[in-house]
Order: structure tokens, then sequence, then C-alpha cells
């Protein structure tokens, strides 16, 4: 039925849902639906090609001739073209082949809203046709053979006053003046008892003028209903001023411009546009209105609902009817003062005719649903902050952030093409700091354009305090803050302290796990309260589970949550902290099996949630890092000291992977201060173990050595055994790197044997691992291939697989340099293997040129540039420097192997640049070796003779034998 109702057009299944069970569907109910339609394919002849699945819904696709409504509004539309060609009996002809299809009632019983929305409809659409085939027949002189179907149409419809105006007209005209001045008594008696109103302006002018027999009565032009054009003064036209720099919003007018276009004959259009307070709604609607106003020759009207209006009510739909009845020039003295009798003089005045209107700034449904003409061919343009779910039949769209481009012609508008180019990068952080509000963005135009001494810059290094930020996006009292202002006094108390609460989550996306925390509640009532805040457009939707605060929004509730602070404000965020750090503690432990477990007096009582698979907390790590990283600092200054020195540890790991150890070091060194304030020795050693390996990680090896040694001491004075080990090691990692060979060496072996004896199993692994590495470098490759290989297994034990990419990277350099170079290559991609399952950027490099290597010594050059290609244009984009000088080693020996001296030279000397600005003494010597082995290619022996001497001193100094260089 619903598919027929609306024939060719896509019904969503969300309709047909509405349609079967009005407000309260099951669970089930989109399943229902989809069976439902199922069978109907099955059972009806050729279903499948007449239900068609189509995008969001079903389409009915059937011929005109397959169904009666179809051939009903091909009729009328066939009526309305004789008419406006001047063939009225063509005309006539037409509406009577139309209503002769009808049968009785359409979808009578009890079909629920939706339906009998669709049934009313199509009764005034029916009315409204029989109405212009009596206008016809009277004009044809066929006056006295309707006035009995006129009198039963009249009796079915006794409040429809233009069916009074035709039936008065018709016994008039049939020579009964007594009885059609008798029939205006009989209405206004009735309207008097129904109602408490008198009739209409229309119908009581045609009481007058039979009264003293008008003879403008005998002029068909001049009849209750004119066909004739009118005159221009009586039509409305009540547009407000269309801004004349409006800008962007293409595809937003292009949807309302095609709505339009295919708009069903004798029912409304009802467009919504919703979105966030400055989104510029109602710009919008009023130049889509300015557009399209020729096409609505009846004229066109706009009302102001004040929904979200400073100081004042919304209005009524009583207030609004009255309001947009004077501006059509209704005068007031005609205007009913009962709701029930207003309401029908707005429907009688739009009935018939073709208007646009512009409902702006409603507050809700219920506001806007009585000003919708129930039977017209009218464009009805609304605009409001929340989705108007609750209209049937309207179509909407949200209006989220102007795209860059669109945002950066506002500024060109206003400020002029010379002096937004002058300032180009400015100018693009101005657009980003408005967050691509327009609201924003013309504030900040205006403001410069005011201000022709400024410079962009200069706003924009105001726009950048936080704290001023809506301050400085207000101008004559209209601003950002104040529009938002009104969207949160509008909301009950309930929800405001929601959004509240809601405005101390440190980020700007979050999920509804966070948002319970902060509510304290369960996931499912927290995703109901952020589905409420994005029904009034205070969060954007992102994916399923996941929201957005706009820049603006995230401001402005943060400043509500400053100023009005109580003390279930603290509890939220400390219970947001207590998620954080048990959700990132439980998706590390996931990801890197065998690390410390860090037991203390607060864990008491705690249950982590569950990452059952590797992928899934690298993914929650992933989509929660920035918060994770402004948490630490939001704990930090509100006094959560214990949280702040806890959560720095999460992020060292998961930046260990993802590579982002300039902002997980920040963190790191905000957890030392936390853990010194706190006085916990363990706290603050672990922080500066994993602060040094991020440093490690950059190329600081001082400044990792000095927080390493720091560490050591502190795990002696604590006799943490375990903890001195894994620095230790750390220590032993850091020794290398810096051509430290034998203290590595020592450190390592002693860090091994002490994991041994603790049954430490991750420190095992990785202790060898870095042992294995120096015992290259020191020339023990059998030992080193020993050691690499009993890394892997350790950490195939536990299932640890970004420990295991360094070990088989290593044990792949051991058995190269055994001359095993085909066994070299396997282990080399299945380092390459895990690297790429795991995303690792910041180790990719690094496997990408061990593999170049191998490649390279095998004679496989082509491969082997492919390789080293691809490590240096990962290593460019990576943010770890410390394996930046292998890689372009790597590359300058397979360049050297290929005979291009001039790029291997060039290669070379960049891996000696940053190897001397890292104090990487090791790969400084590799750098000198090839600067030499190049040169003498290039037949400059006395520079050979220089690069090779320096080579030899370093390597000397590291006791690098001659078969490791």
């Amino acid at each position: 039925m619903m598919l027929l109702l609306e024939a060719g057009r896509v019904v969503p299944v969300s309709r047909l849902v509405a349609a079967a069970w009005n407000d309260e569907p099951p669970d089930s109910a989109e399943h229902q639906v989809r069976k439902t339609v199922a069978k109907l394919r099955s059972r009806i002849p050729h279903g499948p090609d007449i239900i068609v699945t189509d995008g969001p819904g079903y389409r009915a696709d059937v011929d005109p001739d397959q169904l009666d409504l179809l051939c009903y509004q091909g009729l009328l539309r066939q009526s309305r073209v004789a008419l406006e060609a001047g063939e009225p009996d063509r005309a006539a002809a037409r509406l009577r082949e139309a209503l002769a299809l009808w049968r009785g009632p359409v979808l009578s019983g009890s079909g629920g809203r939706v339906v009998d929305a669709a049934s009313t409809a199509l009764e005034e659409q029916r009315l409204t046709a029989a109405e212009q085939l009596y206008d016809l027949r009277i004009d044809a002189g066929e006056a006295a053979e309707i006035t009995g179907e006129l009198r039963a149409l009249v009796d079915e419809h006794p409040l429809r006053e233009t069916l009074r105006g035709r039936l008065m007209l018709a016994l008039y005209h049939s020579g009964q003046q007594a009885a059609a001045l008798d029939e205006f008594a009989r209405t206004r008696e009735h309207l008097a008892d129904e109602l408490g109103i008198d009739p209409g302006a229309e119908l009581t002018g045609l009481h007058e003028r039979i009264l003293r027999q008008d003879p403008s009565l005998a002029r068909p032009e001049r009849a209750v209903v004119s066909r004739a054009p009118r005159r221009a003064r009586e039509v409305p036209h009540a547009l407000p001023f269309d801004v004349p720099d409006f800008s962007g919003r293409s595809a937003e007018l292009e949807w309302v411009r095609d709505a339009a276009g295919k708009a069903q004959e004798g029912a409304p259009t009802v467009l919504a546009l919703d979105g966030m307070g400055g989104g510029g709604k109602t710009a919008l609607a009023i130049r889509a209105a300015h557009q399209l106003a020729e096409q609505y020759p009846d004229g066109s009207l706009f009302i102001d609902l004040h929904g979200f209006t400073p100081g004042q009510t919304p209005l009524s739909a009583f207030q609004a009817q009255g309001d947009l009845l004077a501006a059509a020039g209704v005068p007031s003295e005609e205007l009913p003062t009962v709701p029930a009798g207003r309401a029908a003089r707005w429907q009688s005045y739009m009935r018939g005719r073709r208007m646009l209107l512009v409902l702006d700034n409603a507050a809700a449904s219920e506001q806007v649903r009585e000003l919708i003409p129930a039977s017209s061919d009218s464009l009805v343009l609304i605009t409001s902050r929340p989705r108007l779910t609750g209209l049937d039949g309207a179509e909407w769209t949200s209006l989220g952030a102007l795209p860059e481009p669109e945002s950066h012609q506002i500024l060109r508008n206003t400020l002029g093409a010379e002096r937004v180019e002058r300032e180009p990068v400015a100018a693009r952080e101005l657009l980003r700091l408005c967050g691509g509000l327009p609201l924003a963005v013309r504030i900040a135009a205006a403001r410069l354009a005011n201000r022709p001494q400024w410079t962009v810059q200069r706003l924009v290094e105001r726009l950048r305090d936080h704290d001023r930020r809506l301050d400085e996006l207000t101008s004559e009292g209209r601003g950002v803050a104040g529009a938002l202002l009104l969207s949160y006094q509008s909301m009950p108390r309930e929800q405001r302290t929601a959004f509240r609460l809601l405005g101390h989550h440190p980020g700007r996306y979050l999920d509804a796990e966070e948002a319970a925390a902060l509510l304290d509640t369960d996931a499912l009532a927290a995703e109901d309260v952020l589905e409420e805040l994005v029904d009034v457009r205070l969060l954007e939707a992102r994916e399923p589970g996941v929201y957005a605060l706009h820049d603006l929004v995230r401001s402005f509730v943060q400043r509500v949550a400053q100023s009005q602070k109580a003390p279930e404000d603290a509890q939220a965020v400390r219970r947001l902290m207590d998620h954080y750090l048990v959700a990132a503690e439980h998706a590390c432990d996931t990801l890197f099996p065998g690390r410390r477990t860090f037991k203390d007096a607060d864990d008491k009582g705690r249950r982590p949630a569950g990452f059952d698979h590797k992928d899934k907390a690298l993914q929650w790590l992933d989509q929660h890092r920035e918060s994770l990283l402004a948490a630490v600092d939001a704990a930090y200054h509100e006094g959560l000291l214990w949280h702040a020195a806890r959560l720095p540890r999460e992020l060292g790991f998961h930046s260990s992977i993802r590579a982002y150890d300039a902002s997980a070091n920040a963190a790191l060194e905000t957890g030392v201060s936390a853990s010194r304030q706190l006085g916990d020795r363990s706290l603050t050693r672990l922080n500066l173990m994993n602060l040094a390996m991020g440093k490690w990680r950059l190329g600081q090896l001082s400044e990792a050595v000095a927080r390493l040694e720091e560490a050591v001491d502190l795990s002696r004075q604590m006799d943490d055994v375990h903890s001195e080990a894994e620095c230790r090691a750390r220590l032993g990692q850091a020794c290398n790197s810096m051509g430290q060979l034998e203290r590595a060496l020592h450190l390592c072996q002693e860090a091994n044997v002490r994991a041994r004896e603790l049954g430490f199993t991750r420190l095992d692994g990785s202790s060898l691992s870095t042992l294995s590495l120096v015992q290259v470098r020191l020339g023990l490759f059998d030992e080193a291939a020993a050691s690499a290989e009993r890394a892997v297994a350790i950490f195939d034990s536990i299932k640890e697989i970004q420990l295991s990419v360094d070990a088989l990277s290593n044990l792949s350099q051991a058995i190269e340099r055994l001359g095993r170079f085909e066994e070299a290559l396997s282990w080399a991609d299945a380092a390459l293997e895990r690297c790429q399952r795991m995303s690792m950027p910041s180790v990719l490099p690094l496997v990408l040129a061990r593999r170049a290597d191998v490649l390279a010594s095998m004679g496989e050059l082509d491969e082997a540039a492919d390789s080293a290609d691809h490590a240096l244009a990962k290593a460019t984009s990576s943010t770890d420097d410390i394996h930046r000088a292998t890689v372009h080693l790597s590359v300058g020996r397979v360049r050297y192997a290929q005979g291009d001296l001039e790029t291997a030279q060039a290669q070379q000397l960049l891996a000696h640049e940053i190897a001397c600005r890292m104090e990487l003494r090791y790969d400084e010597a590799c750098a000198l070796w090839g600067l030499g082995r190049t040169a003498e290619a290039q037949g400059d022996a006395q520079l050979a003779r220089q690069h090779r001497s320096a080579a030899d001193e370093l390597f000397s100094l590291m006791k690098v034998p001659d078969n490791a260089r």
C-alpha cells in the first residue's frame, strides 16, 4: 500500500516501519518489513520486477495504466495543462475522467498515523479537483445540473467553506437567490455551533454580492475561485533580504531545487534543513527561496518562529498562523480568535494556492505541523537546529561544516582577494579555527574588514587562545557563544547536566564507553544521551558508537563545565581516567604479552575491559590516542597524579608501534613529574625507562642514557631486581647504538641471565635480540644467530609479534654474514610480513633496508633497489630517527652495487651526518667506510684513504673486527 501510494519513488524502510507501527515499533520491525516484502514479491506476478530494492528502501516500479492513482494524477496534470492553454472544455473532461476513478474513501480504516495522513491528503486532492470541475461547469452554464451533487458533497464536508461557496454560486446561477442566501445563513449557524467562528472573508463577500445581485457574478473570471491570474498587487512577496555575498552550500541548494522539481501534484513539498546554530540554515533557505520564487505564482511568505531567539518565546502555531495570514494581506478583524478557527482559516487560505513558505528557526515538529498546507502544490522550507523527525512526509538534510574552499570564498568576498592572498597560510589557519561554521567565518571576516590595520595573522593569534576564542567570535551581540547558549538553555535540566559532564572529555571524539564513564551509567544509556545531543546538533555522529564535538562547541561546553563546576564533575573526571587506565592497560597487555603487570593499592576492585584479539586492542589504542594524550595533561591539572603517572606507560608502548614518540614523550615527562610529586619511586623508575626508550627512538641517545642510569639507580635503591634487569637491558640497547659495544655486550648478557633466573620471559627474549645485534657488530656471527633464534622462539611462545620483528631482522643479518643468503632473505621476509601485519611505521624502514641488503648480496640488484627506495620513502615519512642512518647506508650500498656512485655518495654523506649528530658511532664508521670505497671507485685515492683511515679508527675503538666492517 505505502509503495503504491508513492509509486516510482523510494520509500525508506524506516517510513514503512512508521506506517505499520506508528511510534512503538518492535525491535524486529525492520526485519518484519523486509520479510513481508519478500513474501509480496513471491506472491504477485513479476514481483521482483515490481518491488525493487533501491538504496535505503523499496520502490514500486509500475506503469501509469497499472495503477488508478497514477492515472488519476496524470489526468489532473492534463487538466492543468488544458486550463493554462485556455481550453476549459478539455480541462473539464479530464477532471471528470479523474474523479470517475474514485470508488469511495481511500485507505479507510485504522491504518495508523502515516496512512491516515496519506488518506487525508488524497481526499483533499479529490475535493480540490471536484471544486475545479464545479467552477468549470458553472462557467459553462451547467449550474442547475450540479446543485444536487454539490449539496451531497457539502453534507459530507459541512465545514469546507469553499464547497459552500460553490453551492451558493450554483444556486444563484440557477435562479435560486433565496436558497443561496439561506445556504449562507445555515453555514454561519453551523460554524458558530461547531467552531465558534464566523464564515471567512471570501464566503462573506460572496453572500454580500449575491444579496445585492452584483453584476460581477455574471463574469466567470470573478467566481469564488478564479482561474484568471491574480493581480500582482494581490500576491504576497515577503521573503527577507538575500545575502549578496552568499557562498557555498552548492550541494544543499541543488538538493532543494531537485526536491522541488520532483514534487507530487496536489500535495505540499516539505523540506527541512537542520544543523547547529550558526551553520547558515536561514541564509541557505532564503537563497533557495529567492531562486525558486518564480515557480510559485501565488506568492511567498517567511516567518521566524523564534525557536532559538534570545529573549523570545517560540511562536505557537496559533500565533504563526495569524502572522502568516497578516503577511498575506488578510485584515486582522477577519482572523478568528480561537485556535481551531484560525487553523481552518489558514488552511482555507492556502487551499488551491501554489506558494512558497519559509518557516525559519523552528523548535519542534509540533510548532510547524499545523502550518503545513493540507492540500496545496506549495513548497515549505523549514529550518531548525534539531532534526524534526516528527514531521511525516518531510525530506531533510543536515548542514555540517563548510568545506574550506567555500569558507575561503566568504573570506575573499568580505576582505577582497588581494588581502587574503597576502597571507595564505594565516587565512587557512583562520578558517580552521572557525571550524567551517559560517557564522564564525562571517564574524571573523567582519572584524578584519572593520580593522584594515590588522593582519589576518593577528586575529589568528587571538583566536588561538582557547579560553578567548568564543569571545573573539562575537560582534554586536551576535556570536557563536550566544547561538550555542540558546541551544544549551533550551534543553531539559538533565540533558544540560549530561552535556556539561561530557565537557570534561579531553578530546574531540568520544564513544559510548567514555560517555558512560563520565555520566556514571552503562554504555547503552550513555549512547541514548549522545544521540539526543546529536538530535539538537550539539554533537556530530561520525560512525556507529563514535561522536564528535565541533571545535567551537568543545570550547563552549568546556567553558560551561568550568563555570558550573560541582562535586559530581570531579567524580566524572576520575571515572573517565579510571576507564582510560583500565582499557589502555588491558589493550597493551593484549598487544605486548609477557610484559610486567604493574600492581598498586589503587588497583583493587578494578575490572579491565576485554580485548579478545590484538587487532581490536590496537584499534582501540589508535582511536583513543589523542584523547589519552590529552587525558594525561587533564589528570595532572586536576590533581589526579596517580592517573597522570600511570597512563603515559601505555602511550609509550603504543608509540613503539605507531611512532608518535614526540607527543608520547611529552606525556611521559608529565608522568615522571607526577610520579615524583607522589613520591613513588617505582612509578618514577617506570616512566624514566619508558621515556628513555622514546628518546632512543628519536635518536636522543645521551638523554636516553641519562634517564636509564637514573632508573637503574632507583631500581637498586628499591632492591627491585626485575626493574634493574629491565633497565640494564635497555641501557645495553642504547650503548649498542652509541657504539659502546663491549659495555652493551656485558649489559645484555647480564640482563639475560637475570631474566632467566627471574622467569621474566619477555625480557629474556628482548635481551637476546639486542645481544644478537651486538654480536653481529663484534663479528660473532654464529653466536649472534643462536641468540636471535632463541629470541624468536621465545617471542613466538608468548605470541609477541612486535619484538619478534627486530629478532627476525637481527637473525637475517647474522645468517647473511655467515653467507647463507637464501635463508637470510626468508628471515627478512618473515620480519617484513609481521611488520606489515602490525603496521609498525617506526620499524618498517629498517626491515625493508635489511631485505635490500640481502638482495644486494645475492646480486638481485633491481629488487634490492625497489626495497631500498621503499625503505627510504618510509624513513622520510617516519618520525623516528634512530634507524634513518641505517636506511641511508643500505640505499648507498645498493646504488654502489648498481654503479650509481653519485647517488651512493649522497646517501652515505646523509648517513654520516645523521650518525654524527646522534652519536651513532657504528653507523658513522660504516658511512666513512662506504665513502672511502665510493671515492676509490671514483678515482679519488687520497679521499678514499682519508675516509678509510677515519673508519678504521672508529672500528678499532669499538673493537669491531675486520670481518664485521
